[in-house]
């Protein structure tokens, strides 16, 4: 790879072939590393492929003004993504896609997002009872946590328990390897259009072994509850009519969200719980004021408004979303020339858009580094950070539709298991190379019942 000499004189120094050969197993210090070297953007070849790394806010900006321009796209990866994600919100075309956000969008506003807080709470308080008869001693959290996660996902969108499956176990293995082995599908797919895996094809075996699996399950699961009345996010999706034109899903349609909801949902809020314990086990100072702000709201009911009052809290979960996004970085293409930042790009070129790197991005962040709340505290309109300084999820057209569900979650999650225990973790975790940053091995916490806040 030869680091282009064109328009844009940003980039200096040594080509960046090793970063981006790294990308396939190391994500993070690929990404780290090449814009560490060369600034805020960064054009590169990679044999015929032209990639243009992102990390500065106003960059970024421009990315997304310019995809609501229809200038960019994120077709490119389709066919990488498409035995998975189908015609799902995750990877459908703009037609498809314009149909189904428009479905799917009053499904998951704030006010609509409420009604499964019964079924968060109620999982929250089991996992509790579950940690009560263990505690107090060291537990595996990241084995504690997805089992809470899977539980409440799959009540949430199956409308039944996850003791109800056939075959579960074997269902959550196979959503293990496809979080394995997407990374390696989407980088193969933008460096090589795919050819990079036929090196690898024991684990192209594996992954769509395992993605077949899981279409299989929820071909039949979409097919059971058009037989039940059960009340399920699949029920209301199945039901959901746009009032303007009349459009509804179809099966397959159906089975593709259905999928995109059930890998997307899990995987985000467990890695990011898995986080979020992680950080405030090393941080006594911040559990304590977590702590503090939990036990100062004990008696109230846990519903939305209300865990709007724990600033402290929610500033320690943007926190954690900043220093572990659930990507490290985001792709699209140039369908015609772009200009980011006055500089000709041309069109094919891809656009990675550093997540990780720019919520680390010293110039927009005090302790960029640090697990440090205050960033997320009393901001004013002097000292409030570009909106792209931190978008964990996602921006423009394509933001996050399950963001509310997601925050409501964990939020409820957190402050359910905080009421009772304390927990101390140690060790040095980093981040695995999967689509989504979970850590490399599994959280141990000493757990222990009620506050120490000397």
């Amino acid at each position: 790879m030869d680091v282009l000499r064109s328009a844009l004189p940003l980039i200096k120094g040594p080509a960046v072939i090793i970063p981006v050969l790294r990308s396939l197993h190391r994500p993070i210090k690929a990404l780290t590393s090449i814009h560490q070297r060369h600034g805020d953007l960064v054009l590169a070849r990679f044999f015929n492929k032209k990639l243009l790394f992102v990390r500065h806010p106003e960059h970024i900006e421009e990315v997304y003004a310019q995809e609501a321009r229809g200038l960019l796209s994120r077709d490119f990866l389709y066919e990488a993504k498409k035995s998975l994600f189908g015609d799902g919100l995750v990877n459908s075309k703009t037609e498809i896609w314009t149909k189904q956000r428009r479905l799917m969008q009053p499904i998951f506003t704030k006010e609509a997002i409420s009604e499964w807080e019964k079924v968060f709470i109620q999982e929250a308080t089991r996992a509790n009872a579950r940690l009560l008869s263990v505690a107090p001693g060291p537990i595996n959290l990241s084995i504690e946590l997805k089992q809470l996660i899977q539980r409440i996902f799959i009540q949430v969108l199956m409308g039944r328990s996850v003791d109800t499956l056939p075959n579960s176990k074997e269902l959550i293995q196979a959503i293990e390897i496809i979080s394995a082995g997407l990374l390696l599908q989407i980088v193969a797919q933008i460096i090589s259009n795919g050819t990079l895996m036929t090196l690898m094809p024991s684990k192209n075996r594996s992954y769509h072994a395992a993605v077949n699996q899981l279409s299989d399950f929820m071909s039949q699961e979409v097919t059971r509850q058009q037989q039940t009345a059960e009340h399920s996010l699949i029920s209301v999706m199945q039901q959901a009519s746009d009032t303007k034109t009349g459009y509804s899903m179809t099966p397959m349609l159906l089975k593709d969200e259905a999928i995109n909801l059930f890998f997307a949902g899990q995987d985000t809020a467990l890695n990011t719980l898995a986080w979020f314990f992680y950080l405030i086990g090393r941080n006594e100072s911040v559990h304590n004021k977590i702590t503090n702000e939990v036990r100062k709201y004990q008696d109230v009911s846990l519903n939305a408004a209300n865990l709007e009052k724990m600033t402290y809290t929610r500033a320690a979960l943007y926190e954690t979303l900043r220093l572990y996004p659930p990507a490290a970085a985001l792709a699209t293409q140039a369908i015609a020339e772009v200009a980011i930042d006055d500089f000709a790009i041309d069109q094919d070129t891809i656009v990675i858009l550093s997540m990780y790197a720019a919520h680390r991005h010293p110039g927009f962040w005090e302790k960029p580094n640090d697990f440090y709340p205050e960033h997320f505290l009393n901001l004013t309109s002097e000292t409030k950070r570009h909106k792209y300084a931190y978008f964990p999820f996602g921006g423009g057209l394509h933001n996050c539709i399950g963001r509310h569900f997601a925050e409501l979650e964990m939020m409820i999650i957190i402050v359910t298991l905080l009421r009772v225990f304390t927990f101390k973790t140690s060790g040095d975790i980093q981040e695995a190379a999967s689509i989504t940053l979970k850590p490399n091995k599994d959280i141990i916490a000493d757990m222990s019942v009620g506050f120490d806040l000397c």
